[in-house]
């Protein structure tokens, strides 16, 4: 435990293969649960991420958060999703509408940045920490990040979503990282 009962996490990085496996559904919802979701918002927070799923600290259950700051928008673009802590625990998309494509960078692909095609507004029911049934619409960078996240529950990362070429590239450079990595632990 760090400061003022702050969890952080460990953060794993592709090709760790939590990373594609799909998670497994919560069926309880307790303090346990609701302990591991306020590390990962710490994790994520640490991290400078605006989105974190389970998977990405190594364990296999439904969960991610999400919080997306205003601090570098404009007054005119800040929506009613900005600035909020989100829990969603066995999240679901029930519609998608529309396209478009964003600019993705992914916590476990440090430094990594391309564009992903994506649905430009979603529908998802999902629960929160305590096992309370919700629905919410989203869209902007809010619908990009919910599905950025979900796929990570899927075991699907961001890669997966982009042109041969482009995953390709990005997974070469994430094994010349990781043998730069294991050079310097074992010198």
């Amino acid at each position: 435990m760090g400061l003022c009962g702050m969890a952080i996490l460990n953060v794993v990085e592709w090709p760790a293969k939590v990373l594609e496996t799909r998670a497994n559904e919560v069926a309880v919802f307790n303090g346990e649960l609701r302990q591991f979701v306020s590390d990962m918002f710490d994790t994520m927070e640490k991290a400078g991420g605006i989105g974190l799923a389970a998977n990405q600290v190594d364990r296999l259950v439904r969960v991610l958060v999400i919080h997306i700051s205003s601090k570098n928008e404009e007054p005119e673009d800040i929506r009613d999703w900005h600035d909020k802590k989100f829990v969603f625990i066995n999240p679901s998309i029930t519609s998608k509408k529309g396209k478009t494509k964003y600019l993705e960078g992914c916590l476990s692909f440090p430094e990594q940045y391309d564009y992903v095609d994506r649905a430009a507004e979603v529908t998802l029911v999902y629960k929160d920490e305590w096992g309370k049934d919700h629905s919410l619409e989203a869209d902007g960078l809010f619908a990009i990040c919910l599905q950025h996240e979900l796929d990570h529950i899927d075991g699907v990362v961001f890669t997966s979503r982009m042109s041969r070429l482009k995953s390709g590239r990005i997974r070469k450079k994430m094994l010349q990282r990781n043998q730069i990595s294991d050079m310097d632990e074992e010198g």
